[in-house]
C-alpha cells in the first residue's frame, strides 16, 4: 500500500499517552490518554486501567458543555482499592475518588484556588497537597464582594512572573494535610515563602518538602528539604541545598530519601545527578557523579503530551534506584545502586522513555516513544533490552496511512575536533540521482537535545520535498558535563561553528542536496542562533525564527528568567558593566548585516522570550529593507509548538513551511 505525506493537520488525529502508575499488588496500571479536540481547539484527556496485557479500559469519563476536561495525575491508595486524580471538572483542579470496581467519581476536595499536587499517606487515610494561597473552599465564592477587589497588579517580588502563569500576586505555595475521612485541612507551611513536592515518611509520621525560607530566595533560589513532625506539629531543616533539588522519594525500608539534583549553585546548566540522604544522619551523597549523563528527559519533541512529573523509583529491597537519563540521543531506563553503580541501560536505545513506573524487580512499565511513534506503554523487560510487549498502539491507523521518514544518524568534527552528532530525514519519495532542497533545524535550551523522539514538525517538512539536517551542537544535553557547559560565555562562538560545520559536512556526505537552497529555523536559543546566522552569512536563502532573542541588554529586564539566567550564560556579565558586551551578543546590533528573508513566529503571551524581542528584531529588519515579516499567535506561551490550540499550531507549521516554499527555485 502507498502511504500518502504526513501533514500539519495531522495533528489532529495523534493520541498520546503518560503517566503509567502501577498498583500496589501489581495487576494493574493507570495512565493518562490525552487527546487533541478540533472542534474545540484544545486537548481533553481520560484515564484509563489496563491489566498489563493490552490498553485496557477507559476508566474516567465526562463531558462538560463549558470546557475540556482534563483528567490526569493518577494516584493509587494503598490498599489499591481506590484511584485518585486531579480534574478540572468544576473549573480549577480538585482532588476525585474512583473506587476500581467502577461507578461514579466522587469530588474530594473543594479548594477554591484548585489543588497543584498531591501524595497518598502510607495508611490511606491523609493526602498531603499544596495549593497557592490561603486555604479556601469554593463555596466561599458566594460571600466575595467583586466590586471590592482592585485590577492593579502590585509586584513587590524580583521573580514575579513565570511563563505558562503569567503574574504573580502575593500569594505563596503551600502544604497542607488532608484528612480524607473528615473533610478536614491542617495547614503545614506558611510564610512568604513556597513549598512543593510533599512526600511522607514510611511509617507516615513525618513529612517532607522542599522550598526555601532564605532572605535571599529572590537573587539566588537554593531550596532545602525541610521535614515536618506530625504528631508534634514541628518542623526542622533537614536538609540545605546547595542547587536544585526535586522529586524527594523515601526507600521502602524507611532508611534513605533521594532527590534528582546538584550541588552547584542554581544557575548550573551541567547534569542533575541522583543524591541520597540518610534519614539518620542527613549525610548526602551523590550516587551518580561518575555517570556523565543528566537525570531526566531532555529530548525535545513537539508531539508528546506526556503529563507525568519526573520521578525516582526504589526497587522493592531499597538496594536500587531506577531512573530515566538523556544520552547522546536517547532517554533510556538506569538503576543505580547505593554505593553508586549505574547498571547499563534497561530499555532500547534510538528510543524515548518519556516516563515510567516499575511493576518488578525484572519488569517496567513504560511510555517509549521513537521516531515513528509519539510514545505509547510497554512492559520492558529489565533483564532483555530487546524484550518489549507493546500494551497500546494507539496511533497504529494513522502510522499505517502516513510515510514517515526514518532518521539517519552521523556524527562529524568540528572546526576545533570535538565531535558532533546529529540526524537527516530524507524526504518524501526519495529518488536517488534528484536534488533536494535542505532545512536546518536548531534546538532551544540550548541545555536540551535533540533525539529520537517523534518530531511532526520535522516529519511534515520531509514530507514537503525537504531534507531535514538537526544536530546537538555543544551546550546540548547528553554528552557530558564539559560538552553542556562549553557554551557558557561562548554564545555564537563554538556553537555557531558546530551548526556550520554540520551544513558543510551534510553538503559533502549527502549529495542528494542542493547546495543552492539552504533553509534554516529554530526556536528560544534556536531561534536566537538563526538571528546570529542571518547576520553573519547569506547561504540560506530563507530562515524562520522562533520565539527568539535578538536583544540580550532587554532580555535581562523583561524575561521571567533574563535576570539571572543572561548573567550565567554570558560568563557572569554584568548589566551595567558589560553592557557592550551584550550589545555585541545581540542579534538587533548586527542587523545591518542581514539580507535572508526572514519570517518571525512569536507568541504575544511568552514570557521566556518576550514579545518585545520579536519587535524589536521585526522593526530593525523591516526599517533596513529587508524581506520580512511578523506572526503574532494571541493567548499563546512559550510553548506553543508543544501545546498551543492546536489550530495555532497547525497555523504555525503552515506558515513555517509556507515561508520556505514561497522561495524555492
Amino acid at each position: 500500500m502507498i502511504r500518502r505525506p504526513i501533514t500539519a493537520e495531522d495533528l489532529y488525529n495523534f493520541k498520546f499517552v503518560g503517566d503509567p502508575q502501577v498498583s500496589p499488588n501489581k495487576d494493574k496500571a493507570a495512565y493518562v490518554f490525552p487527546n487533541v479536540d478540533q472542534e474545540r481547539d484544545g486537548y481533553y484527556s481520560y484515564i484509563y486501567i489496563t491489566d498489563l496485557k493490552n490498553e485496557g479500559r477507559q476508566f474516567t469519563s465526562h463531558y462538560s458543555k463549558e470546557g475540556l476536561i482534563k483528567d490526569t495525575s493518577p494516584k493509587w491508595s494503598p490498599d489499591g482499592n481506590t484511584l485518585a486524580f486531579l480534574s478540572n471538572r468544576t473549573e480549577n483542579n480538585q482532588i476525585w475518588l474512583l473506587h476500581t470496581d467502577g461507578g461514579e467519581a466522587v469530588q474530594l476536595t473543594d479548594v477554591k484556588q484548585g489543588i497543584n499536587e498531591f501524595v497518598w499517606s502510607p495508611d490511606g487515610n491523609q493526602l498531603a497537597i499544596t495549593t497557592i494561597g490561603e486555604f479556601a473552599l469554593s463555596t466561599d465564592k458566594e460571600n466575595e464582594k467583586k466590586n471590592d477587589k482592585s485590577d492593579l497588579k502590585i509586584i513587590s517580588r524580583l521573580r514575579y512572573k513565570e511563563n505558562g502563569v503569567g503574574i504573580f500576586n502575593d500569594d505563596r505555595k503551600q502544604v497542607y494535610l488532608f484528612d480524607i475521612k473528615t473533610k478536614t485541612f491542617t495547614k503545614i507551611t506558611d510564610g512568604d515563602h513556597d513549598f512543593s513536592q510533599p512526600c511522607f515518611s514510611l511509617d507516615g509520621k513525618s513529612l517532607f518538602y522542599i522550598g526555601t525560607k532564605a532572605e535571599d530566595k529572590e537573587w539566588g533560589y537554593l531550596p532545602a528539604i525541610w521535614k515536618y513532625d506530625i504528631d508534634l506539629k514541628k518542623e526542622t531543616l533537614f536538609y540545605q541545598g546547595n542547587g536544585h533539588i526535586g522529586a524527594p522519594s523515601v526507600s521502602p525500608d524507611g532508611k534513605w530519601l533521594t532527590v534528582a539534583g546538584h550541588t552547584r549553585g542554581e544557575r548550573s546548566q551541567g547534569n542533575t545527578n541522583i543524591l541520597l540522604l540518610s534519614l539518620e544522619t542527613g549525610k548526602l551523597t551523590n550516587l551518580t557523579e561518575s555517570f556523565d549523563y543528566t537525570v531526566g528527559n531532555l529530548i525535545g519533541v513537539d508531539a508528546k503530551y506526556d503529563t507525568a512529573k519526573f520521578r525516582l523509583i526504589w526497587d522493592s529491597t531499597s538496594s536500587n534506584i531506577y531512573f530515566n537519563a538523556t544520552v547522546g540521543g536517547d532517554c533510556q531506563l538506569f538503576k543505580v545502586t547505593l554505593d553508586g553503580e549505574v547498571s547499563a541501560a534497561l530499555s532500547p536505545s534510538v528510543a524515548t522513555v518519556t516516563s515510567f513506573d516499575i511493576l518488578s524487580d525484572d519488569q517496567a512499565v513504560l511510555v517509549l516513544a521513537t521516531p515513528h511513534s509519539t510514545g505509547d506503554l510497554v512492559i520492558q523487560d529489565l533483564n532483555n533490552v530487546t524484550n518489549v510487549y507493546m500494551l497500546t498502539d494507539w496511533n497504529r491507523e494513522l502510522y499505517n496511512q502516513v510515510h514517515l521518514s526514518t532518521p539517519e544518524n552521523f556524527h562529524y568534527k568540528s572546526t576545533d575536533g570535538w565531535m558532533i552528532e546529529g540526524w537527516i530525514l530524507k524526504p518524501y519519495g526519495f529518488e536517488i540521482g534528484k536534488k533536494y532542497p535542505m532545512i536546518l533545524e536548531i534546538h532551544g535550551g540550548p541545555a536540551t537535545a535533540y533525539g529520537n523522539g517523534f518530531h511532526h514538525e520535522m516529519q511534515s517538512m520531509a514530507a514537503k520535498g525537504y531534507v531535514v539536517v538537526y544536530t546537538n551542537p555543544r551546550g546540548s544535553h547528553g554528552y557530558g558535563h564539559d560538552f553542556v557547559n562549553a557554551v557558557i560565555g561562548d554564545y555564537g562562538g563554538m556553537d555557531y561553528e558546530d551548526l556550520m560545520a554540520g551544513v558543510d559536512y551534510a553538503l559533502e556526505a549527502f549529495n542528494f542536496i542542493d547546495p543552492c537552497q539552504l533553509f534554516v529555523t529554530g526556536g528560544s536559543y534556536g531561534g536566537y542562533m538563526t538571528n546570529v546566522i542571518v547576520t553573519r552569512t547569506n547561504r540560506f536563502k530563507a530562515a524562520v525564527t522562533q520565539r527568539s532573542i535578538c536583544n540580550w541588554h532587554s532580555l535581562y529586564g523583561t524575561s521571567d528568567i533574563g535576570f539571572f539566567f543572561t548573567e550565567y550564560q554570558h560568563g557572569h556579565v554584568d548589566l551595567w558593566k558589560d553592557a557592550e558586551k551584550l550589545l555585541q551578543l545581540s542579534p538587533l546590533h548586527h542587523a545591518r548585516n542581514v539580507q535572508t528573508p526572514t519570517l518571525i513566529l512569536h507568541s504575544e503571551q511568552d514570557l521566556r522570550c518576550p514579545m518585545e524581542q520579536a519587535e524589536q528584531w521585526y522593526i530593525a529588519l523591516k526599517r533596513l529593507g529587508v524581506e520580512t515579516k511578523l506572526i503574532r499567535f494571541p493567548d499563546e506561551n512559550h510553548e506553543l509548538s508543544r501545546s498551543g490550540k492546536p489550530k495555532h499550531r497547525l497555523q504555525r507549521l503552515q506558515h513555517l513551511i509556507g515561508w520556505f516554499d514561497d522561495r524555492l527555485a
